[in-house]
């Protein structure tokens, strides 16, 4: 049986990479409208032609291939590791339309790799409310790669998409030296000599990120440490710097390929109801009282409300187990049977309407994008405790259950 080639959705947090995956593939991962949803690679099957498969990996969010996260890593240790078993054959970097620059900086990363990359442009629906229009055609003259304008949630694109799949798996596309990369020959040419990889951004890669690459043993690592003294070799300032240059090479490509209606037509940016409920959401003051009022509801809901259908629960297996002990001759068959399955089962089904009630907010919270206005918000608050927005989430969920609030701190950048 032959290999399957293998694709990874590679994006922002929050571009849509699950609402892809899931439409392309026909399964039901979970997707929100916060950061972190994904923490762990998922696979799937996605059927280009009728004889022609490849296998899909859904990959955590990252906003630049320099992780910050458990989750972030995992993605790192496969992009950066081409002996890893998911290494991809390509990449179709998932890219929020409306805030391109930003995502473009993650698609330069990945192509610089050498890896033949596909760009989705997702929501650009949402660019075009927002008064911006992307001649994605120029855009992928510019890169040099194929682009599609895709609806990740609505399954909009997806045959476009497949045609630039199939083109891409077919030519190779090289990867793109055009943005800079200032470091010395020199360098390059001993993290060659030492580690054996001729690809000079994989080679920074390595030195940057070799504690978080779990391919390399802790005498490598001192070998990239010993490389960094050689040379002076400062990972911070390169990152900075090869940020701040990559920004200015992708800024003049959108400033070419997207047009701006608002700036043409002299008029204000648009003002969307979103932008107008975030005056009072993401208010200093008022958006924690609304944040206090909306807990407290919840908690009202998952203590109170729940009350009623715990008791019909708590009530009814009560009832069954009278009527069955009355059915029933004594003995310690009985006794297990109404004592301790019955007993048991309905220990743990008391609990399933503050469950319930609760990951029915959640999920609420995370459908209207209020819960990444939640961890902004929060943010400051967090970081006076050593943690981060996006320790809501876990804090939130805690509550019905520590097992999926732990898990979910992976997503936390320490």
């Amino acid at each position: 049986m032959s290999k399957l080639p293998k694709i990874a959705l590679i994006g922002n947090p929050n571009a849509g990479k699950s609402s892809l995956f899931n439409s392309l593939t026909g399964l039901n991962q979970k997707t929100g409208n916060f950061p972190g949803v994904t923490m762990d690679k998922h696979t799937g099957i996605w059927e280009l032609e009728p004889n022609s498969k490849v296998e899909v990996l859904d990959l955590p969010g990252i906003y630049s291939i320099y992780p910050k996260s458990i989750d972030e890593e995992l993605v790192i240790n496969i992009l950066g590791n081409p002996a890893h078993p998911d290494y991809p054959d390509m990449a179709i970097v998932v890219a929020d339309a409306s805030n391109l620059k930003r995502n473009l900086l993650l698609f330069s990363q990945v192509r610089d790799l050498g890896i033949p990359t596909v760009l989705a442009l997702n929501m650009v629906d949402v660019a075009e409310s927002q008064g911006y229009v992307i001649n994605s055609i120029k855009l992928a003259r510019e890169l040099s790669i194929e682009v599609a304008e895709i609806n990740a949630k609505k399954g909009i694109g997806v045959n476009g998409l497949r045609l630039a799949v199939e083109k891409t798996l077919k030519n190779r596309y090289a990867s793109n030296d055009a943005l800079p990369m200032p470091v010395g020959e020199d360098l390059l040419a001993d993290i060659t000599a030492q580690f054996g990889d001729a690809d000079p951004y994989r080679s920074l890669l390595w030195l940057m990120e070799h504690d978080r690459m779990k391919m390399f043993s802790d005498e490598q690592r001192m070998g990239f440490d010993r490389l960094q003294e050689k040379h002076r070799f400062d990972a911070k300032s390169y990152k900075t710097s090869e940020t701040v240059k990559r920004y200015e090479a992708l800024s003049e490509i959108v400033e070419r390929c997207v047009i701006n209606l608002n700036r043409q037509w002299d008029a204000p940016p648009v003002k969307t109801m979103t932008d107008r409920l975030d005056k009072f959401f993401l208010h200093p003051v008022g958006g924690y009282l609304i944040f206090l009022g909306i807990l407290f509801l919840m908690f009202q809901a998952v203590f109170t409300w729940a009350a009623y259908p715990m008791d019909a629960i708590d009530g009814g297996v009560a009832q069954l187990n009278d009527y069955l002990k009355g059915i029933l001759p004594p003995s310690a068959l009985t006794g297990l049977l109404t004592d301790g399955l019955i007993a048991g089962i309905g220990g743990v089904l008391i609990f399933v309407p503050q469950i319930a009630f609760l990951f029915f907010f959640i999920s609420m919270l995370e459908e209207t994008g209020y819960m990444s206005r939640v961890m902004f918000i929060m943010d400051k608050l967090m970081r006076r405790f050593g943690l981060n927005g996006k320790s809501v989430v876990p804090l939130m969920s805690g509550v019905a259950c520590a097992v999926p609030a732990i898990m979910s701190t992976r997503s936390i950048g320490s």
